[in-house]
């Protein structure tokens, strides 16, 4: 696992390199790796995994005691592995900040059911699986792990995810490579619908928010470019965190919940 980079204190360093290794040992080859990253706020956890879809068997819900929603019942076994992987990781995620840890049931609008005191979100893709947790009632949460897009796949980001001025920005940049940078704003649109759809509480498409400078130091800013209900006006702005591995790309966002007394 890797080592905690954020300021912890020795209990929850304990309750990491615990829930890690029985994480391992429990899902039989499942999980192949479990690293933690600075979610750089406090009181929050980002854990990033690694699974192995050739080792998922049915018996791992009992084994990780994750409940097999009735929705799932016929889906394909890589849906059901996707499901197991993302709840598995949120559970220990929210174990690791000391929050009660029960089922995370789905919602009526098919996003997870976060404990009382606890806000949070889930991801996966083709092997991989984030979550990123924080023991605060009062935010919201969105993550988002991708593969880097390349050929077709990359087609395809272009024509849904970006529009004309984010392509010429892309086009003279050189910071990233362009199939990096759009996965990643690609990613970072995903990790924001997620981040404020409780919010606005309605679909909206990637056309809703554009990017207008090249990121930098791990954040990338999106404008919001219509409003999308008296709480999230046009213009708006969010700050997206990210990280960038050896083949995918990781952001997360938090923001206040407008609900909420602050």
């Amino acid at each position: 696992m890797a080592s905690a980079v954020f300021p912890a204190c020795d209990g929850m360093i304990a309750r990491i390199s615990g829930d890690h290794d029985r994480l391992l040992a429990r899902s039989r080859g499942f999980f192949v790796n479990v690293e933690l990253h600075d979610p750089r706020m406090p009181d929050a956890i980002l854990v990033h995994g690694r699974f192995d879809l050739e080792s998922y068997t049915e018996d791992l819900f009992d084994e990780l005691a994750i409940e097999t929603p009735v929705s799932l019942s016929r889906a394909l076994p890589i849906r059901r592995a996707e499901f197991l992987a993302g709840r598995a990781i949120a559970r220990a995620a929210l174990h690791m900040l000391g929050q009660p840890a029960p089922q995370i049931p789905i919602g009526p609008d098919r996003a997870p059911l976060w404990p009382p005191g606890s806000a949070g979100s889930i991801s996966h893709a083709r092997g991989h699986c984030a979550c990123f947790a924080i023991a605060d009632g009062t935010c919201q949460a969105g993550v988002d792990v991708e593969a880097t897009a390349s050929g077709h796949a990359l087609e395809a980001l272009l024509s849904t995810t970006v529009d004309d001025d984010e392509r010429a920005l892309i086009a003279r940049q050189s910071a990233l490579s362009p199939d990096c940078l759009v996965t990643l704003l690609f990613s970072a649109k995903e990790t924001l619908f997620k981040a404020l759809y409780p919010t606005a509480r309605h679909f909206f498409g990637f056309d809703c928010a554009q990017l207008r400078a090249v990121p930098r130091d791990g954040r990338l800013r999106l404008h919001l470019t219509r409003t999308l209900c008296q709480e999230l006006p046009k213009g708006e702005r969010f700050d997206v965190s990210f990280e960038i591995t050896a083949g995918h790309v990781l952001t997360w966002l938090a923001v206040r919940r407008y609900d909420a007394s602050i």
